[in-house]
């Protein structure tokens, strides 16, 4: 499983003597079973039920809440498929993933959208206008031909380009639409829940990035994965608050 961040909550989570499962979809792609709902269950709500490998049953539930940092669909267990085919499966399983973490009735930081399994990732030019309108500077960007911007991560990477000086990136954690990393500026953190509410971030967990010359921030794009340990215990609380932990 390759995300610190995850293992890190998931510890703390552990060692105040509360209930975590971890799910990397290195482990969801060999499940044995998927069961998956839309009506029916006694609840009237959506229901998943997932067999593992080991025997181990997810069921929706039972699930008190979610954090979700699913990047892609779980499809390892095709990845040696013809490639019509792989495609095919791939396509079923994010359909799969997007369906039942959405269906999810817990709290859950993030639901996933249509873009993106980990939660909200506007178009990054409409995250742009957003941060200009919530009264953030921001870093200038250049589109062409050359650079479709397709990642979250060109947009910062691109912007820095595009300023005169070399600059020193900030991936500041947000947690529902409050910066919890520290030694952000007042003013820059003041301005960060009117960006989140604009683009349907506002319930979620991101990051949003800076490029910092001195005591100058500049806006420079938005991720659905902040690293958890950059907020420490400054988020751990309000995040397990979030999830329906108290």
């Amino acid at each position: 499983m390759n995300d610190p961040g995850a293992l890190w909550f998931a510890r703390r989570v552990a060692a105040d003597g509360l209930r975590c499962t971890l799910l990397p979809t290195e482990l969801l792609s060999f499940a044995r079973r998927r069961s998956h709902r839309l009506g029916g269950h006694r609840s009237g709500d959506p229901h998943t039920v997932i067999e593992l490998t080991d025997g181990a049953v997810v069921d929706t539930a039972d699930v008190t809440g979610v954090l979700n940092r699913t990047v892609a669909p779980p499809a390892d267990a095709w990845r040696h498929a013809p490639a019509q085919e792989r495609e095919y499966a791939t396509a079923e399983l994010h359909a799969f993933s997007l369906s039942w973490l959405a269906g999810l009735r817990c709290p859950v930081r993030n639901r996933p959208t249509p873009q993106c399994l980990a939660g909200p990732v506007p178009d990054p030019l409409r995250c742009w206008a957003a941060a200009r309108a919530a009264g953030l500077d921001c870093a200038p960007v250049r589109l062409g031909t050359d650079h479709p911007w397709t990642s979250v991560d060109a947009v910062p990477a691109g912007a820095g380009r595009a300023l005169p000086r070399p600059t020193r990136a900030v991936r500041a954690v947000c947690l529902d639409g409050h910066v919890v990393t520290p030694d952000v500026p007042p003013k820059v953190a003041a301005a960060v829940p009117a960006l989140c509410a604009a683009v349907g971030a506002d319930r979620a967990l991101i990051g949003v990035d800076f490029l910092v010359d001195g005591d100058h921030w500049r806006y420079a794009g938005l991720s659905p994965l902040p690293d958890l340990r950059a907020g420490g215990d400054d988020l751990y609380r309000p995040l397990l608050t979030a999830l329906g932990q108290r």
